[in-house]
């Protein structure tokens, strides 16, 4: 959720730059990945707020790998300069979750 508010701020702002009407808004929708210890939880909830549409969440050993894997993806795109990486939008679209409405 956070990136899709940023987006729509960051949007925004270079539509009132160039002197466009500002028309970006982000979704509530919302994926984490949470490390405990030695495990692991994970949910998405579409939109955040209820009534929601989509709900869906999960504990385990096996989400504490999926934690430590993702970071290391995440860290490898971030140092590449990919904000937004193909693989990532692939998967957002199959979860059916947007960045921006």
């Amino acid at each position: 959720m956070i990136e899709s508010m940023v987006t729509a701020i960051v949007h925004t702002i270079a539509d009132e730059l160039t002197g466009k009407a500002p028309g970006h808004t982000g979704t509530w929708s919302t994926i984490c990945l949470a490390d405990i210890g030695d495990t692991g939880a994970a949910f998405v909830a579409i939109p955040q707020i209820p009534p929601r549409n989509v709900t869906w969440a999960r504990k385990g050993k096996w989400l504490h790998l999926v934690k430590v894997t993702f970071e290391k993806y995440f860290m490898h795109e971030l140092k590449a300069g990919n904000s937004e990486p193909p693989y990532d939008k692939c998967v957002l679209k199959a979860l059916g979750i947007k960045r921006l409405n």
